[in-house]
């Protein structure tokens, strides 16, 4: 949704869609919120979207930090992205080491993304594909 308002330079309607919305249903959860951060950003209230992010009640969850912290980057706020998605790794591991990237802190950015390195699962079914259905 938001792209499509967005990308005709609807950014205000799809506020405006998004609050209608809202008030059919009552509340607002972090996954219908954040579809509003964007919007905001494209009317020119990154400040307003961080403050609403950070006062929205899921706002301090680690799903919630990249939305925050793409916000706080993308204002000049760097560190303040960082310290937000510091709070929540390894689940956010990978986009803080770009930012850690971004300030120069390359060796960090290393050092994180090895401490979290996946070990690759084995397979559950390694057979060949038979002619029967998977039910």
């Amino acid at each position: 949704m938001r792209t499509l308002y967005t990308d005709q330079g609807r950014a205000q309607d799809g506020l405006d869609c998004l609050d209608a919305l809202k008030a059919r249903r009552g509340e607002e959860d972090w996954d219908f919120f954040r579809m509003r951060l964007p919007l905001m950003d494209a009317c020119h209230l990154r400040e307003e979207a961080i403050e609403q992010a950070r006062a929205h009640p899921e706002g301090r969850t680690r799903y919630a930090a990249w939305s925050l912290a793409e916000l706080l980057a993308d204002e000049g706020r760097t560190k303040e992205a960082i310290a937000v998605l510091e709070r929540h790794t390894p689940a956010n591991s990978a986009i803080l080491a770009w930012h850690l990237i971004d300030l120069g802190r390359v060796e960090d950015a290393v050092a994180l993304l090895r401490q979290h390195d996946v070990t690759p699962v084995e397979p559950l079914w390694a057979g060949a594909p038979g002619d029967e259905p998977p039910f």
